[in-house]
C-alpha cells in the first residue's frame, strides 16, 4: 500500500468514503505524484537536448502539467475540507493539463524517451481520473 493510500485510510474523514472511493482517490493521487516527477524530469531532460528550441512547447506543457498535478494532489489530500464541488474542478483541470501535455509529448516520444515516459505518466493520470470520476458518480 502506497504512503498516499495509507494516509487516506487513517485520515479521520476516511470513514465518510467507502473503500472503493478511497482506492480510486489514492490511485489518482499516486498517478499525479508520478506524473509530477516525470514532467519535472522530462522538462529538465528536454533542456539538455541539442534540439531544445524544437522542444519549447513540450517543456512548457511539462512544467504546467507538473504544477497543476502538484496543486491537485495537495487539494485532493485534504479530506476534511468542505470544498463543495471544488475537487471536481481540480480533477478536471488536472485532466486537461495531462491531456495537453500528453498531446505535446506523444509526437516526439519516438525520438525522446523522456517524452514517452512523460506521455505515459499523463495517460496514467487520465485513466486514474476516469476511475475516480466513475466512483464519484455511484
Amino acid at each position: 500500500m502506497s504512503p498516499s493510500r495509507q494516509a487516506l485510510v487513517v485520515h479521520p474523514a476516511a470513514p465518510d468514503m467507502d473503500e472503493e472511493q478511497r482506492a480510486a482517490l489514492g490511485a489518482c493521487i499516486d498517478a499525479a505524484l508520478a506524473c509530477t516527477q516525470a514532467c519535472i524530469s522530462g522538462a529538465d531532460s528536454c533542456l539538455e537536448e541539442p534540439a531544445v528550441a524544437e522542444l519549447r512547447s513540450v517543456i512548457r506543457w511539462q512544467q504546467n502539467c507538473a504544477s497543476v498535478c502538484t496543486a491537485a494532489v495537495q487539494m485532493l489530500s485534504r479530506l476534511g475540507s468542505d470544498f463543495g464541488s471544488m475537487p471536481d474542478s481540480v480533477v478536471r483541470m488536472m485532466s486537461e493539463a495531462c491531456e495537453r501535455c500528453e498531446e505535446a509529448c506523444r509526437p516526439v516520444a519516438d525520438s525522446y524517451l523522456h517524452c514517452r515516459i512523460t506521455a505515459d505518466a499523463c495517460q496514467a493520470v487520465l485513466e486514474s481520473v476516469a476511475a475516480l470520476m466513475a466512483r464519484s458518480e455511484r
